[in-house]
């Protein structure tokens, strides 16, 4: 048997998954988005207006839109080639 580097597994790896693991680390980032979100909560201040974390709702729903594409390239990518 050859013998084969580990630098060399890890390119084939990122280079076979390389969407797959993009997609994996977006849905993360929408994960912790809505965690986030949550676990800041919000609250009104006294002359009634209301402090939360708002750009975390936006960015999530980014986060897995972008995983959904990168998820499905990869199905795609998968497939047909």
């Amino acid at each position: 048997l050859p013998a084969v580097s580990t630098a060399a597994l890890v390119r084939w790896f990122m280079a076979s998954y390389r969407y797959l693991v993009l997609a994996l680390i977006f849905f993360g980032l929408s994960v912790g988005c809505w965690l986030g979100y949550e676990l800041a909560g919000a609250t009104v201040d006294e002359d009634g207006r209301l402090i939360e974390l708002f750009a975390l709702i936006p960015l999530a729903w980014l986060f897995l839109l972008l995983g959904l594409l990168a998820g499905g390239y990869h199905l795609w990518a998968k497939r047909y080639k």
